[in-house]
Order: C-alpha cells, then sequence, then structure tokens
C-alpha cells in the first residue's frame, strides 16, 4: 500500500467518527496543511525559505491531491510561511477544497468510505477501516524498532502526529524514546537535517498562527 504524507496524516486523525474531526478542528486542519507541506517540499515542488514560500516546478499529475493547495500556494508565491499557513489552516471555506481533495483521493485508493454530514453546512465525512489504520501504524512502529532510520515520509508523518498531539495514541513511551534516539543518531545525516529543519520551521508557524 502506498499512502503519501497527508493521506496518510489524515487516515490516522480519523477516529471511530471518522474524519469530521480534522475538519471541525483549527489544530487538526493546521496540521493536515504541514502535511502537504511536507508532501510538496520533499518532492522539491516548493521551497520554504525563512520569508517566503517559491514553487520550483509545476504540481505533476500524481500530486493532483493536492491542486487546490498547489493553487493558494500559487496564489500567495513570494509572501511569508505565516501568511499563506494562517490563509489556509484557520478559515474553514479555504480548508474544505484540500480537505476533500485529500479524503476523496483515498476513497478511490484504499479501504476508505465517505459519507455527508450536516443539514445547513454539508461536510463530508471520510471513515477509514479500522484494519487499514492499525496496519498503517503496525508498518510505522516496525520501522522506528527495527529499520536502521526511518525514512522521510514517514519521518514527516510522525513529526505532524507528534504536533497534533496524536503519537501518544498510537506508540509507546517506549516507542517513542527508540523514535527519539534514531532521529538524533541520524541528524548528521543531509536528508534528515532538512527534515528537522522543515518540521521545526512548520511547527514554529503554526503555533503562531494558533496562538
Amino acid at each position: 500500500m502506498e499512502l503519501n504524507i497527508p493521506q496518510t496524516y489524515f487516515i490516522l486523525s480519523c477516529n471511530e467518527k471518522g474524519s469530521v474531526r480534522i475538519f471541525k478542528n483549527t489544530r487538526r486542519r493546521a496540521f493536515l496543511v504541514e502535511a502537504a507541506f511536507f508532501d510538496l517540499a520533499l518532492n522539491d515542488i516548493i521551497d520554504l525559505t525563512d520569508n517566503s514560500v517559491i514553487i520550483n516546478k509545476l504540481l505533476p499529475k500524481d500530486k493532483a491531491y493536492l491542486n487546490d493547495f498547489f493553487q493558494i500556494i500559487n496564489k500567495n508565491q513570494g509572501k511569508s510561511i505565516t501568511h499563506v499557513l494562517r490563509a489556509m489552516a484557520t478559515k474553514k471555506r479555504i480548508t474544505r477544497n484540500i480537505y476533500n481533495q485529500i479524503g476523496d483521493s483515498l476513497v478511490t485508493k484504499v479501504d476508505v468510505t465517505k459519507a455527508t454530514t450536516g443539514l445547513l453546512h454539508k461536510t463530508n465525512n471520510y471513515i477509514p477501516n479500522y484494519h487499514l489504520k492499525k496496519e498503517i501504524v503496525k508498518d510505522m512502529r516496525d520501522e522506528i524498532l527495527n529499520e536502521d532510520r526511518i525514512s522521510p515520509d514517514t519521518f514527516a508523518v510522525l513529526s505532524t502526529l507528534y504536533g497534533n498531539h496524536d503519537l501518544k495514541i498510537f506508540f509507546t513511551p517506549f516507542e517513542q524514546k527508540q523514535l527519539k534516539t534514531k532521529i538524533k543518531e541520524a541528524s548528521i545525516d543531509p536528508t534528515y537535517d532538512k527534515l528537522i529543519s522543515l518540521s521545526k520551521r512548520l511547527n514554529m508557524v503554526i503555533l503562531t498562527v494558533l496562538g
């Protein structure tokens, strides 16, 4: 099963009531945006400088699930990360299309059911199969405990789960300690250096936006 960063975050952020947990919570929406930033940055589609978001190339077809996200970045290119993230993370009307595109990409790809909730303001709700979530967590746990290094995509997902206070739901204190040790040992790796720097920058901006 191949899932990208925002898709994996999306599934793991759902609870028994589905993905409305993300849409109704500003913090969870903010970290969905962070997951999308990670996906584009790690594929060199965008760069995040100290002062702005820069587009390096057009969005490839296999990233169509991030089209609305990419278009908002394009409209705000050159502006600060804080400006772009605030526009996306704090306003439901802007986040809705991003949320729906990522959710819809899961319905056609894996075992996720789509439903609609609400009377006046209808919201799509995406409900992943319990065994799907369990399988994703198992794969990530095996990577943390048994692999020499965790992949950039896994690091990005773990970073968003940590910022969203969900890491402790899926991983024991021992596993979290193993994760911290592995990241510390691999910090000399240039890929990790970029990831850690990107994670710190995005988390700092999110805290600013949410504050």
